[in-house]
């Protein structure tokens, strides 16, 4: 059992701007000042991250997962000597458990005393989603696909964008930052709704359009990972992740630890290095097989 009050537990996150699913604010842990300023959610998730650690509470039951060569992305500590509420919101997080490579907790909404549990950090991203956008989605997992392909092609101090691919399915879709590869995912493996380029929903057309099929072949600028959902467990995804430059795999127990592993082979500087493309040169076979 930690010995620090319970009040260390709380942060409050106001959010200035959310613009294509990015969020900007600033962190405020247990009332302290100075605050943390944040330009996208992965950078909130791990300062956040780091000060638990730092306190050893709550404590973390799982030690996350690496590519081999990589390190746990560790962003600068920005500081804001100035804090107040949120221009579009201000949230309170309180995590009580960091159990299945995730958190468990409560989150309030300030403006409008809404209180909600979550219990992984995907959970979360979505119940933050609805909350700045309006958005409500039901969800229909029976169907949902199985693997995509994410292609990065830029990343910048926790910010990524790119597509999430599956070419069986001629769906492309485009995303920005955390929240928004979060909901380009729950489209293709939860809610069955995503749409491609071309506007064909999953499962209308079982031809591979080249446009697709050529986005799919070349991956990323910045890097590809391949990622196959196995299980839907404790609100999150467990599966498997190939990094395609290097044909490195790697299991993943939740979405966190997913976004992790990406985040850890894209600070290492993949660069844009010509790799050999060793699964998916002209072998429409495979990937026909992996939809």
């Amino acid at each position: 059992m930690s010995m620090l009050d319970n009040s260390y537990r709380y942060f409050t996150v106001t959010v200035e701007r959310y613009e294509r699913q990015c969020m900007e604010g600033i962190i405020s842990h247990a009332g302290e000042t100075p605050g943390i300023r944040y330009s996208n959610f992965l950078e909130l998730v791990l300062q956040m991250d780091q000060i638990f650690n730092r306190m050893s509470c709550p404590k973390q039951t799982m030690e996350f997962r690496g590519f081999s060569g990589t390190e746990y992305p560790a962003p600068k500590v920005k500081e804001c000597k100035k804090v107040c509420n949120g221009k579009l919101a201000t949230f309170q997080i309180y995590v009580k458990f960091r159990y299945d490579a995730s958190w468990q907790g409560d989150i309030t909404w300030l403006e409008e005393e809404r209180t909600e549990q979550f219990e992984s950090i995907l959970q979360m991203i979505q119940l933050i989603d609805e909350i700045l956008t309006g958005r409500y989605r039901i969800k229909d997992s029976g169907k949902g696909a199985r693997t995509c392909q994410v292609a990065v092609n830029s990343y910048d101090s926790g910010l990524l964008e790119g597509s999430v691919q599956n070419a069986f399915i001629n769906h492309l879709e485009d995303f920005k930052g955390t929240i928004g590869l979060a909901d380009a995912m729950v489209h293709l493996f939860e809610v069955g709704i995503g749409r491609s380029s071309s506007g064909i929903a999953p499962g209308e057309c079982k031809i591979i359009s080249e446009e697709t099929w050529d986005a799919y072949r070349k991956g990323g600028r910045k890097a590809t990972f391949v990622i196959k959902i196995l299980y839907r467990e404790h609100s999150t995804w467990q599966g498997v992740i190939c990094w395609r430059e290097t044909g490195e795999k790697q299991a993943f127990r939740s979405f966190l630890e997913m976004i992790i592993l990406m985040a850890s082979a894209l600070e290492i500087g993949s660069g844009e290095k010509e790799c050999e493309d060793r699964y998916y040169t002209d072998n429409r076979h495979k990937t026909i097989k992996e939809g």
